[in-house]
């Protein structure tokens, strides 16, 4: 019985990694033949994981309770945290217990059906220790349901992985470039990203407002783009926020 229950356990540990592993997996991708990501301490977004995971994906606030990242990346929704610290050895640090943040999973609300049709909205806990929520401690982005157009300036701020610097190896990082194309609810860009950056806010520099979710990658040293969910573009994605602003309006 001792052998079955610790191969159920291995197995369980197991699956647990891959699951976390296969989330990152889509958005390894940097544009061009340098990675021109630089260390960031933007308050608004966070990285969102399993406790005692090695790594995770990306949120952002988008409202006192409400967040967003990408659908693939729900069976990591755990914990969000914020003000995270710089990474020691390549391994990731965790903040203050006042900035972490537990998900409410009744309220997840995703999609994951591959390039444009990838989000998560959801809810974040208040702060056991504080009674805070994240929201109005680390401030939120507004959400724009107009789409950008080509050659618009974007930035993603994210917790990517970063093999050559262990002190930015899933901390958060951040990088610009314009919109490469927008093909229905599908918004390519090529700001460098890597494993972690799923689910990062895609902001729209001249108007400082989210208008995608990044999910996927597809860039290469001499071409291609990383991919994005278009909110403008997606309607459930749009009911999704919708909803999730008026159930706070409704109750906080």
């Amino acid at each position: 019985m001792k052998k079955v229950m610790k191969s159920t356990l291995k197995l369980s540990l197991t699956l647990g990694c891959f699951i976390s592993l296969q989330a990152m997996a889509m958005d390894k991708t940097i544009c061009g033949t340098s990675d021109d990501r630089v260390p960031s301490q933007n308050p608004k977004v966070g990285r969102i994981l399993e406790k005692n995971a090695p790594a995770g994906c990306t949120v952002t606030m988008i409202g006192k309770a409400c967040a967003i990242s990408a659908g693939h990346c729900t069976s990591t929704f755990e914990i969000a945290e914020f003000n995270t610290p710089a990474s020691r050895g390549g391994q990731i640090q965790h903040p203050d217990q006042r900035d972490v943040y537990e998900v409410d999973k009744s309220s997840i609300v995703y999609k994951n059906n591959g390039r444009g049709d990838d989000f998560a909205v959801f809810r974040l806990q208040a702060n056991k220790q504080t009674g805070n929520l994240a929201g109005v401690m680390q401030g939120n982005y507004m959400v724009s349901f107009v789409a950008p157009k080509k050659g618009d300036l974007l930035r993603i701020t994210g917790y990517g992985a970063d093999s050559g610097q262990g002190d930015r190896n899933f901390a958060q990082q951040s990088h610009t470039a314009e919109v490469y194309n927008i093909s229905g609810s599908i918004l390519e860009h090529r700001v460098d990203t890597m494993g972690g950056n799923s689910g990062s806010s895609v902001i729209n520099e001249e108007t400082n407002e989210i208008v995608a979710i990044h999910t996927h990658g597809g860039c290469y040293a001499s071409g291609g783009a990383n991919s994005s969910t278009l909110i403008a573009a997606h309607e459930a994605a749009k009911k999704a926020i919708t909803d999730c602003l008026k159930w706070e309006e409704d109750n906080l």
